[in-house]
């Protein structure tokens, strides 16, 4: 390391908009006491006059926040810190589960940072996410298009990092670049054949806030003696991706998708996710209308309260929250949820060793923030934060003019299940019925096994298959041998965040089942758009009242000349603490299978064209999924759940295959598999609402 001649130092913290305390205090915590505390570190290094100095990297949405909520006095502090470099911002507002948002969305998310750029003269070329392991490759014209040359990725050291270089060019559909780097941490050391400068992140854990002035001092200790000849100095990742273009030239080009193998946890709150999607499609038909104009302020509000939504921190740490192991099954499950507060016998004397989650474990600060968490442990706290989340939708809402606010609810309505009465015409099982512009049949399960055209083509494999799916201590087994990481190191928070600890010592003992629905009736009801089929299903009584399947399903088939419109609902579904999940699939019946290509963030992207370790198995959608072949084309159009696996059902599966697109795409309507931070129960009632558009040539 002695040829090193500048070492750029990084601080910087992980925001968790959540996690550690509910997301309010988080956010609070950070603006009266963090921001503070940074400017005043970097102000106390520089009375000093030393070498050693402090540059304090955030996302740009809490600058955005803290200038928002600051007194003149507290506003002027912050103005004088950025223009002497003490707080500097990267382009993007923090971590999110990029693949749930739209193009709008995104690109409102790095229009904060421009907005700071303009304001204070700053020009921002780096960007950062930590924790979530990966991204699609469909945001790159979006960074580059607003001046982002740099991206770095930190994953969370017990997640599988996607099998690419430590730093590459990643290139976009339409040529656009950016280069990326990724660490198997939230960020450590980056040493570049061809530079005589590094940049070293020096993290604290998550929400943790700035370090002391003691733990700067000793890192810069550190440093100068890893790099004897070497300047060290608090830096930003603009300074260091500058240098970086230099070798742009030099680094490997991948132009492949990654995915998001965290991205199943968006299937935990359907409620929330349907409400914030139709969000999305209602500001853009304002948009196109010009009845929203983007600059205006009632559309920053909207959009700052709707990025809330896909941030990666979706409640509170279910280790230090509710470190309950024991009360898994049902009847065990509601009876700890009645009396709320837990147990001092919750925890397995096997779990005993399951601790608060830092990053650092010798943090000062992280023991600090999790130090009285055990105080607050109840499961009305632990569903609070969830509620809390769901907020986020009714605050965009409330940014609206009186009247947009209207046509919202009108459209909320619309999302809600409500049940169908039995149509007037009987139908059966296993016979053919013309129905709009096609030839149909039904199976006993519900779903459609013939979907004929007027040009003759057999569009259905199988379409409208709903299954309810239980998983065992078998499928977590799997999922630590294939996905979890640097289990030895970190096991005493992965193995909760990754798994369901103490599932195997329940009675009986849960295993994985796949449960499907019978037909209680299937009528039809005409109406002058479309013939309407109405199917009442059923799922097994063990999977209701044992486990969490919905006690009543309903399938509304709307048949036009070209296209079925399918609504599915159920109700009376039980909160259910055992992991589970639901699948709604569409396979259809195409000559070239591999032609399908999936919408994310307004780019077609291919499901066979994802590196390894990057996620091949799920995916979540913006509209839906294309097919144009030679002998058709064809639209699975999904509103409410874009959560889907192509080829076959992939939850807790991570084997790095390609299940065949010959089979279709499963939708997970709902699943709990996650632990960390995510909702892990869910007793309401859901719709999910699809559209195919059917054309065969």
């Amino acid at each position: 390391m002695k040829d090193i001649e500048v070492v750029h130092v990084i601080f910087k913290t992980h925001l968790d908009i959540g996690f550690t305390d509910l997301a309010e205090n988080v956010t609070e915590q950070y603006i009266k006491s963090y921001i503070p505390k940074a400017i005043h570190l970097a102000e106390s290094l520089e009375k000093e006059d030393t070498s050693v100095g402090f540059v304090w990297t955030t996302g740009s949405w809490l600058i955005q926040e803290y200038l928002k909520q600051a007194n003149p006095e507290e506003k002027q502090k912050m103005e004088r810190a950025i223009d002497k470099g003490f707080i500097s911002w990267h382009g993007l507002p923090f971590t999110t589960h990029t693949e749930l948002m739209d193009a709008e969305l995104f690109q409102y998310g790095l229009s904060i940072a421009k907005r700071l750029d303009v304001q204070y003269g700053k020009t921002t070329i780096s960007a950062k996410m930590t924790d979530v392991p990966g991204h699609t490759k469909a945001l790159i014209p979006y960074l580059a298009s607003n001046g982002i040359r740099y991206f770095h990725i930190g994953v969370n050291p017990a997640s599988k990092v996607p099998s690419v270089p430590s730093i590459f060019v990643w290139k976009g559909n339409d040529g656009s670049e950016v280069i990326v780097n990724y660490a198997d941490n939230y960020g450590d050391i980056l040493n570049l054949d061809g530079l005589k400068e590094v940049m070293v992140f020096a993290h604290t854990g998550d929400n943790c806030g700035p370090p002391s002035i003691e733990d700067i001092k000793a890192e810069f200790t550190r440093l100068q003696e890893r790099f004897p000849n070497a300047i060290i100095k608090a830096s930003t990742m603009d300074v260091f991706a500058a240098k970086i273009q230099e070798i742009k030239h030099t680094l490997p080009v991948i132009c492949e998708e990654i995915g998001d193998s965290w991205i199943h946890g968006v299937a935990t709150d359907p409620k929330k996710v349907a409400q914030y999607r139709e969000l999305l499609r209602l500001r853009n038909r304002w948009i196109y209308e010009e009845k929203m104009d983007i600059s205006s302020e009632e559309y920053k509000r909207f959009s700052d309260w709707l990025l809330l939504i896909p941030e990666h921190t979706w409640g509170l740490d279910e280790k230090k929250y509710l470190n309950d192991y024991k009360n898994y099954a049902k009847n065990d499950f509601n009876r700890a949820r009645k009396k709320n507060f837990i147990e001092e016998d919750s925890v397995p004397d096997k779990y005993s060793y399951i601790g608060s989650f830092a990053m650092d474990e010798f943090d000062r600060l992280s023991k600090k923030v999790f130090s009285d968490s055990d105080k607050r442990q109840s499961y009305q706290l632990f569903e609070e934060s969830w509620r809390e989340q769901r907020g986020y939708i009714q605050k965009a809402v409330a940014a609206l003019s009186a009247e947009r606010q209207k046509e919202v609810y009108r459209a909320f309505e619309k999302l809600d299940a409500q049940k169908l009465e039995v149509g007037n015409v009987k139908l059966n099982t296993n016979y053919s019925y013309s129905l709009g512009g096609f030839t149909v049949v039904f199976a006993k399960d519900g779903s459609i096994t013939s979907l004929i055209d007027s040009n003759g083509k057999e569009w259905a494999k199988r379409i409208g298959l709903l299954e309810y799916e239980s998983f065992g201590v078998e499928n977590y087994t799997k999922w630590f041998e294939e996905y979890v990481e640097n289990i030895s190191q970190t096991y005493h928070w992965s193995e909760a965040d990754q798994g369901k600890p103490g599932i195997e010592l329940i009675s009986p003992r849960p295993k994985h089942e796949i449960y499907q629905p019978l037909v209680l009736s299937i009528s039809k009801v005409e109406k002058p758009e479309s013939d309407n089929v109405i199917v009442h299903l059923c799922l097994p009584n063990y999977a209701i009242a044992a486990l969490g399947a919905p006690r009543e399903v309903i399938i509304l088939y709307k048949f036009s000349n070209d296209q079925v419109e399918i609504e599915l609902q159920w109700f009376d579904k039980e909160a259910n603490r055992l992991p589970e999940a639901m699948w709604f699939s569409v396979a259809l019946r195409v000559d070239n299978p591999n032609m399908w290509k999936m919408d994310k963030l307004g780019e077609r992207l291919s499901p066979l064209e994802v590196v390894k370790n990057g996620n091949r198995n799920l995916h979540c959608v913006d509209k839906g999924l294309y097919y144009a072949g030679a002998e058709a084309e064809a639209v699975i159009e999904t509103k409410d759940s874009p959560l889907v696996s192509p080829g076959e059902k992939r939850l807790l599966q991570f084997n790095n295959t390609f299940a065949p697109l010959e089979d279709g795409f499963y939708f997970n309507l709902y699943n709990n598999v996650w632990g960390t931070n995510f909702p892990m129960w869910y007793e309401e009632d859901g719709k999910s609402r699809f559209i195919l558009k059917l054309k065969s040539h």
